[in-house]
């Protein structure tokens, strides 16, 4: 299975740094002009099957990349991280380093812990390789959704620290999974 991932749009919030999490946000001008650029990427690519987060911005993207010429399936293990007490915060405001250990996290303000958050990702990738191993899919989700599915993939570092790779809205990852 060929796994395409890419991260929604900037949204209004992103624009400010401010943390969504689970919380709606609709795309920003700049999100959705970005989107438009990424079709004739995904038009190069063989999909067949498009996955994507119960949110807005992340269905909100599929439906733009793929012009709608593919039906968009929803999926709620792939939703964003829950943030808990800190969605709507400043991410300055949060203690990145201990939020994305995977030996300090805890579930501090409610935040999901990112075990759990790997746990329900996990999960998601064994369900798509069963149903799609001969299929190339393509995933639209959420930072901590893609980091998720890289470190599942690729293994937690030594220190546990998952922070260490940079998810950008409308950036395509391929994994051959």
């Amino acid at each position: 299975m060929i796994l395409y991932v890419v991260r929604h749009g900037e949204t209004k919030k992103n624009k400010y740094g401010v943390i969504q999490g689970q919380t709606e946000c609709d795309l920003s001008e700049k999100g959705i002009n970005e989107a438009k650029k990424l079709i004739p990427v995904v038009k190069n690519l063989t999909i067949d099957v498009v996955i994507s987060s119960p949110l807005k911005r992340a269905y909100d993207t599929a439906k733009i990349i793929t012009e709608e010429k593919m039906p968009i399936n929803i999926d709620d293990r792939i939703i964003e991280r829950n943030w808990g007490l800190c969605e709507g915060a400043s991410i300055d405001d949060v203690d990145t380093v201990k939020c994305w250990n995977f030996f300090l996290n805890n579930s501090d303000n409610g935040i999901e812990k990112v075990q759990d958050l790997l746990k329900r990702v996990s999960e998601f990738l064994e369900d798509i390789k069963a149903k799609y191993s001969d299929k190339n899919v393509l995933v639209v989700a959420h930072s901590a959704i893609l980091r998720a599915i890289h470190y599942c993939l690729h293994s937690i570092p030594e220190d546990g620290d998952m922070s260490k790779i940079e998810i950008p809205n409308l950036r395509i990852i391929e994994y051959e999974v």
